[in-house]
């Protein structure tokens, strides 16, 4: 759906029709799926996240004002009841990175890519993500958004209820935080290394 069929969308669950609903929630489930399991990292409690971000959505699409694209309000609802569950559970579990799927690993080889290469990668990313889930709430979900989400740093500012100079402020403070821990690591695994030999 284009932007235009959204507004219509919307427009008809503010008019209380359910086919409409019926169509965001088709349109939108898998992404807040996504969303909520790489903040949650529990297939369950992110399926609970999808039935109260549209429940939530079905009962205040009315205050969705226009004032950001819908699927930015959408994004800000399904953050705010994951951190509703983490702030109950007090738990934050590791990012789960497992989005790369064996196809698609198979599909990048069958274009000539390097097997060992895409692997490689792979695991770096891995640490990478494995880093940030390290970071305080704070400084995490900015970098979620931003850089699993591809989200613009209004579009953060807008979702987690921060002035957009704060999220550029808690980027470059997580840039720089896993920039040292990742020296860390490498000094680390020097140090490993230096007493195999």
């Amino acid at each position: 759906m284009d932007m235009q069929d959204i507004q219509y969308v919307v427009h008809r669950c503010r008019q209380g029709k359910l086919d409409a609903f019926n169509t965001l929630f088709s349109h939108y489930q898998n992404q807040v799926y996504d969303l909520a399991c790489t903040i949650m990292r529990d297939d369950k409690a992110a399926e609970g996240v999808v039935q109260d971000t549209f429940l939530m959505v079905f009962q205040k699409i009315d205050s969705y004002k226009g004032e950001a694209k819908f699927d930015t309000w959408l994004t800000a609802v399904a953050v705010n009841q994951c951190r509703m569950r983490l702030r109950k559970r007090k738990i934050r579990q590791a990012l789960s990175l497992e989005q790369l799927t064996t196809d698609r690993l198979f599909r990048l080889a069958d274009r000539g890519d390097d097997v060992s290469e895409i692997v490689h990668q792979r695991q770096r990313r891995q640490t990478l993500w494995e880093m940030v889930d390290q970071l305080n709430d704070r400084l995490r979900l900015p970098m979620i958004l931003r850089y699993r989400y591809a989200l613009s740093c209004g579009d953060i500012a807008f979702v987690l209820d921060r002035r957009k100079s704060t999220i550029y402020q808690q980027l470059n403070q997580g840039r720089r935080r896993l920039e040292k821990r990742a020296q860390q690591q490498e000094a680390e695994s020097q140090v490993t290394l230096a007493e195999i030999r």
